[in-house]
């Protein structure tokens, strides 16, 4: 989908404007894939203006890529949470503050 396409490219512009001009909207895949690039903006701005939301992939991928701020976010504002991977992934990619938050936090939000 020509969105998804955007939203994986961080032009959020593009995407504003398909979400006014065109129907067919996107999958949860835009927001796993700006949760993995680390576009908090865009993130913020498919949770505000879009149902699709996103798959518990936006946990575990920002947590290998390295993105606290998103994991934040996600973890106050959606429901879909992530899966233990998110932890493991962290650890390999060797994201120190990431696992800190999680050990913090306990996040029921990291399925098993």
């Amino acid at each position: 989908m020509a969105m998804d396409k955007a939203a994986e490219a961080g032009n959020l512009e593009m995407v504003k404007w398909l979400h006014h001009n065109r129907t067919e909207g996107c999958t949860e895949m835009a927001m796993d894939k700006a949760a993995e690039d680390g576009n908090l903006e865009m993130v913020k701005w498919l949770h505000h203006n879009r149902t699709e939301g996103c798959s518990t992939f936006a946990v575990d991928l920002a947590a290998a890529s390295g993105h606290l701020d998103v994991i934040k976010f996600l973890a106050e504002n959606r429901t879909e949470g992530g899966t233990f991977a998110a932890y493991e992934f962290a650890e390999e990619e060797g994201h120190l503050e990431i696992l800190r938050w999680f050990d913090e936090h306990k996040p029921t939000f990291l399925e098993h």
